[in-house]
């Protein structure tokens, strides 16, 4: 019992001791690692949507050429599996990079990280997005 009150005790004069600046520093890098992940969310989700237009345009282009007799190959959805994908696997790469640096700064507050942080929601969201697109991109 004495030990955890001297552990208290301890913890009290530090956090007394500790310079206000330091958490302003956490805040500020906190929130600049959420604005740069919301706008990694923003530019693949543009590309992996980009990617999918562009395999619906090509694939009524590829069976106007089918029809024509003018086709190279009968594979018309590389694009459409390759652009979406690419976007996909790099939103997932960011997304572990986001966790793991949001981990170490709530770390340095005592805390634990939010899964709810919209960051992360949107990213998620994004990932699932990228995945369904594959898939019906596949598909049809």
């Amino acid at each position: 019992m004495d030990k955890n009150k001297s552990e208290q005790q301890v913890r009290i004069e530090a956090e007394k001791d500790a310079d206000p600046r330091v958490d302003l520093a956490v805040d500020r890098t906190e929130l600049a690692l959420e604005r740069t992940q919301l706008a990694w969310v923003r530019t693949l989700l543009s590309l992996i949507a980009g990617g999918f237009i562009i395999d619906k345009g090509l694939e009524a282009l590829h069976k106007t050429r089918i029809t024509l007799g003018t086709a190279w190959f009968n594979g018309e959805h590389v694009a459409g599996i390759l652009i979406p994908g690419l976007g996909t696997l790099i939103m997932m790469i960011v997304t572990v990079l986001y966790v793991r640096h949001a981990g170490r700064l709530a770390k340095l507050r005592n805390a634990r990280f939010s899964f709810l942080a919209p960051g992360f929601l949107l990213s998620i969201v994004t990932i699932l997005i990228g995945c369904l697109l594959i898939y019906f991109s596949a598909l049809s």
